[in-house]
């Protein structure tokens, strides 16, 4: 029929409505359907319409729970029970603790404080060990080396001695006007040899202490490496040995500056 007059149709998607299987009344079949119970029985019952009040009462209990003739429940045991007899013929709980007041049986001891061994060593009594004072107890404690620290790298040593490294040393002591022996000192442009340095720490003739503090111990390299007048260097001594030499000067440092 033309101009929508044509009856709803009896059929949606090929079924009918009114007897098309819905969960939870009906099941499906298939897994979902095996683990997924349906609702049996009235599927339109409200939680109001259940008798809690009934059914859970005491009375109901009673009428419903067997009982015997006797008016035991079932299975009950319908032997006479036995009194319990309090005893007291017990000690009390003060019969246990220790009695405090007694007198202690002491042993009397072989020597005195129980040993029999020299009182003082043989070692003690030797007058060549250094007295009290001799230590010096006024020191700088927890004393360390000091270590070149970096982000995400490795910590390094830093030389307590400097080393120059150059084809030929040219350094010249600016008191004595001699060619240093071994580790000097030096401060930028002036120099001074080990001796000069402590002759001036002592007497300060011609340099004042602050002034030495800022001296800075160095050493010549010919002792590890071989100029031959030039800029090239031949090592002479393996790198172990010098870091070990480093850390071995490093810690010593510490209490002989």
């Amino acid at each position: 029929m033309l101009f929508g007059d044509e009856p709803p149709a009896k059929v949606v998607f090929g079924t009918g409505f009114a007897n098309r299987p819905t969960f939870p009344t009906d099941i499906q079949h298939d897994c979902f359907g095996n683990y997924q119970t349906p609702i049996r029985g009235v599927p339109n019952l409200g939680p109001g319409s259940y008798e809690n009040d009934a059914k859970s009462s005491f009375r109901y209990v009673l009428d419903q729970q067997p009982m015997s003739r006797r008016g035991y429940t079932f299975n009950a045991r319908t032997e006479k029970r036995e009194a319990f007899v309090p005893k007291t013929d017990v000690p009390s709980p003060d019969t246990y603790q220790k009695d405090l007041t007694a007198r202690e049986h002491t042993r009397r001891a072989f020597k005195p404080f129980d040993v029999g061994g020299e009182r003082l060593p043989s070692m003690a009594k030797h007058g060549n060990l250094p007295g009290p004072g001799t230590y010096q107890w006024d020191v700088k404690q927890n004393r360390q080396v000091h270590m070149r620290h970096s982000f995400g790298g490795r910590t390094s040593l830093i030389p307590v001695i400097k080393t120059k490294c150059a084809p030929t040393n040219t350094d010249q002591c600016q008191i004595c006007r001699k060619q240093p022996v071994g580790d000097y000192y030096q401060f930028h442009k002036e120099i001074l040899c080990a001796s000069c340095f402590n002759f001036n720490w002592q007497w300060e003739e011609k340099f004042k202490r602050p002034h030495l503090q800022a001296f800075q111990k160095v050493r010549d390299c010919s002792d590890v490496h071989e100029h031959g007048g030039t800029t090239a260097k031949v090592q002479l001594v393996d790198d172990r040995l010098i870091k070990k030499l480093q850390r071995k000067e490093a810690y010593l440092s510490l209490y002989w500056p």
